[in-house]
């Protein structure tokens, strides 16, 4: 890992929103903007919290589905059960490749590594999600994408201003990986609440968060099969219905959807 500052002065976007989700790995500065954004803008924290429920269903789901292979990019920071628990509980044998260019996000990720099972692989990849063919160069090392894998794009394309360069992202990724692959993204949705929330999040040291609408969003899933619902991520129940009575919904908005068997060869 090249040498970069693991102290920074100022918060991050991964411990910030770790500490609004309720993980414990943060820094001081962190946790001071994640404290003063919860206490004025409680929809923030409950995000954070069905952004992370939303993961480790997906990750059970797509498990319990087959898919054995996940690529998780933009990790963040570790929060148990992290992806690589959630799916070799159901496979032992499940391989996991994290990516992230947060140097405490690497340093923590692989310090957890020996929790990951034995018969399975759990790597870090020290790299930035935009640079697309090179995350794929070094997935091919510990991935096999000729079988299907679950492509997390969790919370993270929020960090790219343009909103049609952010799906453009997602589905070049898609459109490496083998039919049957999986695709799960959710990003904070455009409301007045979220977006004063951003406001506050820029004004006290956090790098930009771009809020995004429906339709903005749903682009990133084009050509894949959408697996019901779509929409807020706390009411996405895909083994069944919400319980009763239902939520409410977060401003938190994404989908699941799968690469269809017929697709053409890559």
């Amino acid at each position: 890992m090249r040498e970069r500052d693991l102290q920074p002065k100022g918060p991050s976007s991964a411990g910030t929103w770790c500490c609004l989700g309720g993980g414990r790995i943060h820094t001081e500065a962190d946790k001071e903007l994640a404290d003063a954004i919860g206490l004025s803008f409680p929809v923030v924290p409950a995000a954070a919290r069905a952004s992370r429920a939303f993961l480790e269903r997906v990750v059970d789901h797509t498990a319990r589905a087959g898919v054995s292979q996940f690529l998780d990019l933009g990790t963040g920071l570790p929060v148990e059960p992290n992806t690589h628990q959630v799916a070799q509980a159901v496979d032992e044998r499940a391989r996991i490749l994290y990516v992230d260019n947060d140097p405490t996000v690497l340093e923590l990720g692989r310090a957890l590594l020996p929790l990951g099972s034995p018969e399975g692989a759990v790597d870090y990849l020290d790299a930035d999600v935009r640079d697309v063919q090179h995350v794929l160069d070094a997935a091919g090392e510990i991935l096999d994408l000729d079988r299907p894998v679950s492509v997390l794009m969790l919370s993270m394309l929020g960090h790219v201003e343009d909103p049609a360069e952010a799906c453009a992202i997602a589905q070049r990724y898609m459109s490496a990986m083998a039919p049957g692959s999986y695709l799960a993204t959710c990003d904070s949705v455009d409301s007045p609440d979220m977006r004063a929330a951003a406001a506050a999040y820029a004004a006290g040291g956090g790098p930009p968060i771009h809020l995004r609408t429906a339709a903005q969003l749903e682009p990133a899933g084009a050509g894949l099969e959408f697996l019901a619902p779509v929409g807020p991520v706390n009411l996405w129940h895909p083994d069944g219905p919400a319980p009763e009575p239902g939520p409410e919904p977060v401003d938190q908005w994404g989908f699941v959807a799968r690469k269809p068997l017929e697709a053409a060869d890559r």
